[in-house]
């Protein structure tokens, strides 16, 4: 093979073909690509051997074979896939260090009929519910501190707490229904 020999690289080209395009074939669909695909591979590999990298004390030629083509498919689609999508910055324009914190006007207005729906959802709560949870999500209470505030142990706390989110949760999905059931008409 290092000397280039005719017979001796068709015989290779005719018994490792199938190999090659067994890998060939995982990362190119169309056939001409395949070709060049193919070209590029064996190219390599006939490199790889020149430059004696084919150690038969670590496994089988074919093994060996079969793992530098798919290495070469998967470098030489990374390579074309960098080229297809070069990340694109026109000059003079700078890209801002930090996204800006402040809501975008369509996220103030969801805050806005969130906040809406919310407040009229603990208006029908039980005044023990509310309680809770104001405490909890708007004072920003640990569930420590409600409990000590309340004089109630950590896992009455931890209850009723659990218990007034899912009375919340089921007054906003009716809601939810109800507008959604009138959106329909």
């Amino acid at each position: 093979m290092r000397e280039r020999r005719e017979d001796v690289l068709a015989l290779f080209l005719e018994r490792y073909r199938p190999l090659f395009y067994h890998c060939i074939t995982h990362f190119e669909s169309d056939h001409s690509a395949r070709e060049d695909l193919y070209q590029e591979v064996v190219l390599y590999v006939l490199e790889r051997l020149d430059k004696d990298r084919f150690d038969s004390t670590k496994g089988s030629f074919g093994t060996w074979l079969y793992r530098v083509a798919w290495c070469r498919c998967v470098d030489l689609k990374r390579k074309q896939g960098a080229r297809r999508n070069p990340r694109l910055t026109t000059l003079g324009e700078k890209i801002p260090e930090r996204v800006d914190p402040t809501p975008s006007p369509r996220d103030q207005a969801a805050d806005g009929e969130i906040s809406d729906l919310v407040r009229r959802g603990m208006a029908t709560l039980e005044v023990e519910e509310r309680a809770l949870l104001e405490l909890r999500f708007v004072d920003n209470r640990t569930i420590g501190e409600i409990s000590d505030e309340l004089s109630i142990s950590l896992e009455q706390t931890k209850y009723r707490l659990k218990r007034a989110s899912t009375s919340l949760r089921r007054v906003l999905l009716n809601e939810l229904a109800l507008e959604e059931a009138a959106d329909e008409r």
